[in-house]
């Protein structure tokens, strides 16, 4: 079972769906502590017990590490719900006041109120960057097919909706979206 085929798919509930992006977040925590206190434990083991040592860094610091990545999941998924139900609207620049107030978080636990102000900023404009580049290569790549003759990926289209919009990852499980398969890309199609 691959990433096109996930098992939320089939439950018309959005939960199942942020439960999935905060676990897919801790299993990145979990790879990540593991590979980088593995190389620690190996490095900081004497001779002939750096195996040992590199397999007890793991035990004792990945777990750790990937629930701290859960739970800045969770917050972020938190603000991102806030900021959006606040302003009325999903766009990225909610997306990139909660990443931004998640990372501050995380300035503030490390080492206080100059660090956060540092985090806040870097996490903010380092979203931005992120989605600029998607963007971008998105646009890049409609243009790419459109020259070469090929089909043209499908708009997506929204409806008028009077109410304050609920955040992309909850919008993405709606019983509203659809999936299209173009080539080897998936669309999301709003109907």
């Amino acid at each position: 079972m691959g990433r096109d085929t996930p098992t939320y798919d089939t439950y018309p509930d959005p939960v199942y769906g942020f439960v999935d992006f905060v676990g897919e977040l801790f299993a990145w925590g979990l790879a990540g502590g593991s590979a980088v206190h593995y190389i620690k434990g190996l490095r900081g083991s004497p001779s002939g017990a750096r195996l040992a040592g590199a397999v007890n860094a793991v035990r004792q610091n990945a777990p750790r590490v990937a629930g701290k990545f859960g739970a800045y999941c969770v917050f972020l998924s938190a603000m991102e719900s806030a900021v959006s139900f606040a302003s009325g609207r999903d766009d990225t620049w909610s997306t990139a006041v909660a990443v931004a107030t998640t990372c501050g978080l995380h300035g503030m636990r490390r080492a206080g109120a100059p660090a956060a102000a540092r985090y806040t900023v870097l996490g903010a404009t380092g979203y931005l960057g992120i989605a600029y580049a998607l963007r971008v290569s998105e646009i890049s790549r409609t243009k790419e097919e459109v020259n070469r003759g090929g089909p043209v990926p499908p708009v997506v289209c929204r409806r008028p909706d009077p109410g304050p919009r609920q955040p992309r990852w909850f919008r993405m499980m709606s019983p509203f979206i659809t999936k299209e398969k173009v080539g080897k890309d998936t669309y999301y199609i709003e109907v």
